[in-house]
């Protein structure tokens, strides 16, 4: 059984003895470093985010959940690649780091059956990874953590507020959005019949029952190109242990749309453990 992350090992129990945030209240500008925006690193906050760089050169994310294994998005796999591509010629031309200097070689990746409608793909590693205070996996989740409201801690190398991709980890703290509100903002609608591309950043999204969003926080602070693959991590108190709730799959909101939308984690939990167990 590999370990993940309890909160007692995080660097961010020290943020988490400042107040409760399972739920979202009011967050002080001096406990949140923006990923749309900011420039501190996130000092080790965050050892199960990884990144991956695609053969021409484009940063996402990727999350670590076990020794040998990373969650990311099917979108993020497919960067620089046709849509005929196949993911025995896809994993080859990808790039992994972990701990965010450590480069690991990356043996095959397997993409969800239907990723067109859930945009997952696993990452398996020729090799597991030393677990250590810097390169640790996060726990998968059991249930899900998606209620509104719910504040969840997101990290990413994606473009900040000059819009160039960072060298350095950063992260927000981001509220669970209702999902009505969510895709009226996206699609008109929730009336299938009367859905209608409507996205402020011309891109849609992908919004179904395996999709939750999470907003801006209230100092307009958000995800941008280049931290899909993230997690949106949360603590849950009563386990003292840290979980992906969910995969950021829209990247593109950039504090101009008002929502992120993230895999529902416990959405592709089956098929993540049938899939390592038979790899």
């Amino acid at each position: 059984m590999s370990r993940c992350m309890t909160a007692a090992q995080s660097p961010l129990r020290l943020q988490m003895a400042m107040g409760n945030t399972q739920f979202a209240t009011s967050v002080r500008t001096t406990t949140v470093q923006r990923i749309l925006g900011g420039h501190l690193d996130a000092k080790g906050s965050f050892p199960w985010q990884a990144k991956m760089v695609s053969r021409h050169n484009l940063t996402t994310g990727a999350t670590l959940i076990n020794e040998q294994w990373l969650l990311t998005t099917a979108k993020n796999l497919f960067l620089s690649h046709s849509e005929n591509a196949i993911a025995k010629d896809i994993a080859p031309t990808l790039t992994l780091y972990v701990g965010e200097k450590q480069l690991v070689e990356i043996e095959k990746v397997v993409l969800y059956p239907n990723y067109s409608q859930v945009d997952i793909g696993l990452i398996k590693l020729k090799q597991k990874v030393l677990v250590n205070e810097r390169v640790m996996p996060i726990c998968l989740p059991s249930k899900d953590y998606a209620e509104v409201g719910r504040v969840g801690y997101v990290s990413g190398w994606g473009q900040s507020d000059n819009f160039k991709l960072t060298d350095h980890l950063k992260y927000v703290m981001l509220p669970v959005a209702d999902q009505d509100q969510c895709i009226r903002h996206y699609e008109g609608s929730t009336v299938p019949e009367k859905k209608a591309p409507k996205s402020p950043v011309g891109v849609q999204p992908i919004l179904n029952e395996h999709t939750f969003c999470a907003g801006m926080s209230k100092y307009q602070e958000d995800t941008c190109y280049g931290d899909a693959g993230s997690a949106f991590a949360v603590h849950d108190l009563e386990e003292d242990t840290w979980y992906a709730a969910g995969i950021l799959s829209f990247d593109k909101s950039c504090a101009v749309a008002e929502y992120g939308v993230y895999v529902k984690v416990t959405s592709t939990q089956d098929w993540v453990q049938k899939t390592i167990a038979e790899n």
